[in-house]
């Protein structure tokens, strides 16, 4: 049976590897594999269940309303004023342009939820600008793949609210514990930019201080952004204070998005209509991704496979630094053939109770989690985000591209033994 899982699971990778959609692979080879341990009536029964279980989770109504959210958000202008403002305040810094990209990344991430819409969205802006400015596009290309992961690591973020729907972790904890992280890699990114400037002139662009916006245009441009800080400020100060569910949330930040469209004139009929289909496609793919996953993991589960490896890394008597280390390993090279939510289908089943043996906090744990996986959308030969950037930028190579990201790829990883050397950078807004 052990033999069976293994095959299967090695026939899973290998499809999506060729570029499958993950979430169809999943669920054929998970009920494939259960028709194979068992019989069809009981493949079938498997099938029908999970649908049915992971279908009536209250908490998968957030998913449908924050995509729409964001996609709302793109169609406002609301991505052009955040970086409108941060370069007014930045631009004059060495690598300027490239730090204001980064706080405004980080802002239209705080309302979309989704680091490919962030990536997409804020390179359109922010790449021509660059290039303007004589900036190498190395770095621009580079730069703006890799801040579009802030859009999954700020709340409210589509993959926090999937892991929580994994694990059983609250959503509301999760979107708190990943503010402190967020900020703390734009600054880190911030550093990187500027150092890799100082060092490289030719790819850091012009910075005089000359250059700096005066005081009245400065101000002027926070007025624009009033919208994003009003809206994230209202859904992270009611999941903090316990005032509204994630759920909740979500509803309000779709109704407020669609209120300030109303009132500046930013959302036509169609853009609303292409934001509602496009939320339900996106939507619909989750739900498949999460039943496939579910088929799988009960799939393995029945061949003893999973508990074959759990046993083993159990085995090992890692602890808890080991553990980290290898987890961080293995997302690396998941990261090379597999997206965000396949790495986590796959893996959280397996390791998350691990997690828990070694006392390792849940919510730590995702944030953890979604920060390795990050690391995967910027890195070859996957790496979404970089094909992303490409779009709008064609005529610079992918291996500029991804050569770009390897600074703050290294940010990253460095921001991760920080924390699991000081967990409380997570935990302390959490509280207990």
């Amino acid at each position: 049976m052990i033999g069976l899982g293994l095959a299967g699971f090695a026939a899973l990778i290998a499809l999506v590897a060729l570029g499958l959609p993950i979430g169809l692979v999943m669920m054929v080879v998970g009920f494939v594999g259960l028709v194979l341990v068992g019989n069809i009536d009981t493949a079938l029964t498997q099938l029908t269940s999970a649908f049915w279980s992971e279908g009536s989770k209250f908490v998968l109504i957030a998913l449908p309303f924050y995509v729409l959210m964001g996609n709302l958000i793109y169609h406002t202008g609301i991505a052009r004023n955040l970086y409108r403002a941060a370069s007014h305040w930045l631009g004059w810094l060495p690598g300027g342009l490239g730090i204001a990209s980064v706080f405004a990344s980080a802002g239209f991430g705080a309302v979309s939820g989704s680091s490919t819409a962030t990536a997409r969205t804020m390179g359109a802006i922010v790449i021509p600008e660059m290039r303007r400015h004589g900036y190498g596009m190395r770095l621009a290309t580079g730069v703006l793949s890799s801040a579009g992961t802030l859009g999954i690591l700020i709340p409210p973020s589509i993959i926090l609210i999937f892991y929580g729907l994994l694990t059983e972790t609250s959503i509301g904890k999760l979107f708190v514990a990943g503010i402190v992280p967020g900020l703390i890699i734009a600054t880190i990114f911030s550093i990187l930019i500027m150092v890799i400037s100082l060092i490289d002139p030719e790819q850091g662009g012009r910075h005089l201080a000359s250059d700096r916006a005066p005081l009245r245009e400065r101000i002027a441009s926070l007025a624009h952004v009033f919208p994003v800080l009003a809206i994230f400020g209202v859904i992270f100060g009611g999941l903090y204070n316990g005032v509204f569910t994630p759920t909740e949330g979500a509803i309000f930040g779709v109704v407020a998005v669609l209120i300030y469209g109303a009132a500046t004139g930013s959302l036509s009929f169609a853009a609303i209509r292409n934001s509602f289909a496009d939320a339900a496609l996106v939507t619909v793919m989750l739900f498949v991704i999460i039943v496939g996953g579910t088929l799988v993991t009960r799939f393995l589960a029945q061949t003893g496979f999973t508990g074959t490896l759990r046993d083993l890394i159990q085995s090992m008597e890692l602890g808890y630094v080991g553990f980290i280390f290898a987890v961080t390993i293995l997302y690396l090279v998941l990261g090379c053939v597999l997206d965000t939510f396949g790495m986590l289908i796959l893996t959280v089943p397996i390791l998350f109770p691990l997690a828990q043996q070694l006392g390792i906090d849940p919510v730590w744990f995702g944030i953890y989690a979604v920060i390795v996986t990050e690391v995967g959308l910027v890195t070859p030969p996957i790496g979404v985000n970089v094909y992303v950037i490409k779009t709008v930028a064609p005529d610079v190579p992918l291996g500029q591209i991804f050569l770009g990201c390897t600074p703050f790829v290294l940010g990253l990883l460095a921001f991760v033994a920080l924390m699991a050397a000081e967990p409380s950078i997570i935990l302390w807004l959490v509280g207990p």
